[in-house]
This record gives structure tokens, C-alpha cells and sequence, in this order.
């Protein structure tokens, strides 16, 4: 395309597209006002402004755009996108108030040695319930085989439990409240006999697995006891007491029965 006394080469362009066909229409439109007027550098600029944008200017524009957005510090509840970070209000009430307090809890177990779940669970009813320094005592000074295992376990556990920042629990408030056991892989040996027989024995392994918590402050329960007295009686059942301790004993047994 010529015209006037400067020359431009313009490259053809074809497209399928109606939009794309209506910019071209534009942007020749551009160009042959301004070729008209001869002032080939405000058609450099015409045709600068009136180029299709592709999808990399259009991403850039768009980027720009979003910047300048003033972008709220939470996004509200309501009508927003499935998979955009909806903030949700959680009213904790505190435990003044009749809140509910969290409760940490810290699990450990043992590795699989060689004991039975049979002998090893003594010792899970031993420990159970106690404070954390009281069942390390009483491992410690224990005369079961496993107990020494189950000391050094319970004093790991509670360096774990009071140094991570994810539990970050009171040493002085730890005590055990779950203990249980649970079987392991049995080892296979063989196990030799007479005339050239032999057969298969199994060792027995177990692990021992607990609980840690911090024990929270005893909240005294009134219950049925401090009732108003009707006609006298409380709601409460007494313990029974007998009213003669020197009555006789007759057909006592031969053994002792306390």
C-alpha cells in the first residue's frame, strides 16, 4: 500500500476472527487519515494505539490493573469463589465463662522387644494414671525385665511433650492417662528334636503405648448432695455401717478371707 510521498510496507494480515477483522478495519482507517494529513509519525502512534492486543499485552494490562486494586485485608463471607480462603469467625468463649479447655494430649510408644503382651501389660496397669515422675519411680526401682525400657520411653516422652513448640506441655502437670499394649512380629526359631526332627518356635514381641496430658483443676461438682434436705433427707446414699462391731462370728472358715 503507497501513499503520497512517503512509502510504509504494511504486512498483510489475515484472521477468522470478526473481532480481529473489525480492529484491522480500524486500524487501516487510522492509517489513511493519517497518510492523508502526511504526518507519517502520527501514524506510527495511530497504529500503535489501534494494534489487537495479543494475550501477553492483554495479561500485562490486566496485571497492571489488579495492582492498583485496593484488595480487602480478609475476604467477607458470602458469594465468592469455591475455592477461595473464606475467613471464619470462631467465638471462643473462655473457661471463666463455661468455656471448654483445650486439652493437649501427647502419644509415644515403645519399639517392638522381645516380651509378651501378657507380661508387659503389668506393667501398663502399673503406670497408669500416675504422674509422670512417679511412673518413671516406679519403672526405675521395678524388678520386671521391661521396666527399664518403659523408664527411659516415659523420659523421652516427656522431653518431647515440654520442649516442641507444637505441644509445648508443663512438665509439672504431665501424668499418664492411657497405657495399653499391643503385639509385635513374631520371631521364628528352630527349635531341635531327637532322631534328626526339629521344629518351629516363636519369640513373642510387644510394644507398650501411652498417653500424656496435663491434668486440669478439679472443678467440684455440687451434684444431688447440697440440695435443700426435704423432710429431713438428703439425696444422697450413706455408706453402710454396721451398728454392732463385736457380734460373733459363727461357722467361720478355716482361712483367711482379708
Amino acid at each position: 500500500m503507497k501513499t503520497g510521498p512517503h512509502q510504509i510496507d504494511l504486512p498483510a494480515i489475515t484472521s477468522a476472527r470478526p473481532s480481529d477483522n473489525y480492529s484491522q478495519t480500524a486500524m487501516f482507517g487510522a492509517l489513511r487519515t493519517a497518510f492523508r494529513t502526511q504526518q507519517p509519525v502520527s501514524a506510527l502512534k495511530s497504529l500503535a494505539q489501534t494494534t489487537p492486543r495479543g494475550f501477553h499485552a492483554m495479561a500485562i494490562r490486566l496485571a497492571d490493573e489488579k495492582s492498583t486494586m485496593a484488595v480487602p485485608a480478609q475476604p467477607e463471607l458470602g458469594a465468592s469463589s469455591l475455592f477461595g480462603d473464606v475467613t471464619s469467625h470462631v467465638n471462643e468463649v473462655p473457661v471463666e465463662k463455661g468455656g471448654k479447655a483445650t486439652v493437649k494430649e501427647y502419644q509415644f510408644s515403645t519399639a517392638n522387644f522381645k516380651t509378651s503382651t501378657k507380661k508387659l501389660r503389668l506393667l501398663a496397669n502399673q503406670i497408669k494414671g500416675l504422674d509422670i515422675q512417679n511412673a518413671i519411680n516406679q519403672m526405675e526401682f521395678s524388678q520386671k525385665r521391661p521396666g527399664k525400657r518403659v523408664m527411659n520411653t516415659l523420659a523421652f516422652a516427656r522431653t518431647n511433650a515440654t520442649s516442641q513448640e507444637k505441644y509445648a506441655m508443663d512438665a509439672g502437670k504431665l501424668y499418664v492417662d492411657r497405657a495399653w499394649v499391643g503385639k509385635g512380629v513374631y520371631q521364628r526359631r528352630i527349635k531341635t528334636h531327637a532322631r534328626a526332627k526339629f521344629g518351629v518356635m516363636h519369640h513373642p514381641t510387644a510394644h507398650l503405648k501411652f498417653t500424656l496430658k496435663e491434668r486440669q483443676p478439679e472443678v467440684k461438682d455440687a451434684g444431688r448432695a447440697t440440695r435443700r434436705n426435704i423432710r429431713g433427707w438428703k439425696q444422697t446414699k450413706k455408706v453402710w455401717t454396721p451398728l454392732v462391731e463385736d457380734k460373733p462370728i459363727y461357722n467361720a472358715p478355716h482361712l483367711y478371707n482379708w
